[in-house]
């Protein structure tokens, strides 16, 4: 070998020692040794609600000792405090440790077209949203009013039920009559002209064996199968969701083959009078028929609106021994914690208007954190999901940036105990503070 080659090699010899040396010589980066962040900045007239717990409707873990940042009617950001400079200039609302959430959303209600009804019901106790799911087609234009004198909760409405002619509701006013599968897409499109944000349909049973029927009905004329694909291929082409009235569970499969959206109330075995005060021992139990169908909503992603307070109503009127209410409360509660075990979509709603006027639904909370709903569910059901069955979730529901500000601060920890919705403090609708009222 030349000397000019085995200098050559002992060169590389040395380079390659040199290099494998190096690769012990730097130690990792320790986490101490990473850039510091700089505190994100606050535009100079933002809007920031600060020293409080943040829950921001999607199923995340709560933010402790975080803020929301509001910049005209839209949320900027959300996160922990210690990651935001808020100048001096910003209007900050002190919630005192708290907890900051999105508007509740009411995803049914009734009679909610006035706007002094929807401030005084609903967006001075923290419900900044309502779905009004029966609405006369003359009174549907009052939910796209604009409301020049004071704030009010946002209202949404799916204009009359869609059923056949002589089917319920059977007051002329909160029905659309069709009888053919023609009219029934004409119905839609002219509901989607006049406003409507969803649109509902009833399906009751033909034989109408309803519980709180005394006695019961005779039986009333429903939709079809073809009838209310019709009603949903023409909603879907606009946009729109299908909401569905169901009366019993035998209505299920007409549910299912029809590809609604949304189910509204509990969709109870059909019981007569009799039944319904005498065959309690049977409740609870679910045949593996109505499993079945419970699963396949799910499968179809069906989402549900229990109404349990509704529902559970009529146990409260019976005159019926404490036992006996006890198991009919469960008959009520049984098929929501199923169709939640089956990871069903629960969306908060408690027919407010109806029976009797309600303002934050901490009853219905109560109702489903009795089927099985967690805290936080329950709080994501009533305002991401409740938001999504109204067909607003792109814009409401949430705290994330860029969705519309409604938002409220309310004293102590929900997911400690439901009643603190019954303290709200602060009111945020549009990005404007509601409450507390100026003076």
């Amino acid at each position: 070998m030349s000397k000019r080659w085995f200098l050559l090699i002992i060169g590389l010899c040395l380079l390659i020692a040199l290099g494998i040396g190096n690769i012990h010589i730097y130690p990792p980066v320790s986490s101490s040794a990473q850039p510091i962040i700089p505190p994100r900045g606050v535009p100079a007239d933002a809007l920031v609600i600060k020293n409080g717990t943040v829950i921001d409707g999607t199923g995340a873990p709560p933010i402790r000792d975080g803020i929301v940042v509001i910049t005209q009617n839209k949320i900027r950001a959300v996160g922990r405090a210690e990651n935001f400079s808020i100048p001096a200039s910003a209007q900050s609302l002190d919630e005192l440790g708290g907890t900051i959430l999105p508007g509740i959303i009411n995803a049914h209600v009734h009679e909610a077209a006035s706007a002094l009804v929807r401030q005084a019901y609903f967006l001075d106790h923290g419900v900044t949203s309502v779905c009004d799911l029966g609405t006369p087609l003359t009174s549907m234009r009052q939910f796209k009013e604009p409301q020049q004198s004071s704030l009010t909760a946002r209202g949404f409405t799916s204009g009359p039920i869609i059923n056949v002619l002589l089917g319920y509701p059977g007051h002329w006013e909160f029905l659309y009559p069709i009888t053919t599968t023609v009219e029934a897409r004409a119905a839609v499109t002219d509901l989607v002209a006049r406003g409507a944000d969803m649109i509902k349909v009833a399906l009751e049973p033909y034989n109408s064996k309803f519980p709180w029927a005394v006695p019961p009905r005779e039986p009333i004329p429903g939709i079809q199968v073809n009838e209310l694909q019709a009603i949903v291929a023409q909603a879907h082409a606009h946009n729109k969701l299908v909401r569905a009235h169901i009366g019993t569970s035998e209505m299920l499969d007409l549910a299912l083959g029809g590809g609604v959206d949304v189910l509204e109330h509990v969709p109870l075995p059909s019981l007569n009078e009799i039944d319904f005060q005498n065959e309690f021992q049977e409740f609870g139990k679910l045949a593996p028929g109505y499993e079945a169908q419970l699963a396949r909503l799910v499968r179809q992603n069906v989402m549900l609106v229990p109404t349990l307070s509704y529902i559970i109503s009529w146990c409260e009127s019976y005159a019926l021994t404490a036992e006996r209410k006890a198991l009919c409360r469960k008959y009520a509660l049984t098929p929501v914690r199923r169709f939640h075990q089956f990871g069903g979509v629960i969306s908060l709603g408690d027919d407010s208007g109806y029976m009797a006027r309600t303002q934050m639904p901490v009853a219905e909370m109560r109702r489903l954190a009795a089927a099985g709903l967690t805290p936080l569910e329950i709080i994501q059901a009533s305002t991401q999901y409740a938001a999504r069955v109204c067909g607003q979730d792109k814009m409401l529901g949430t705290l994330e940036p860029g969705k519309l500000a409604d938002v409220i601060v309310i004293r102590g920890n929900p997911l400690a105990d439901l009643g603190a919705f019954e303290q709200v403090s602060i009111v945020v609708m549009d990005g404007k503070v509601a409450i507390p009222k100026s003076k």
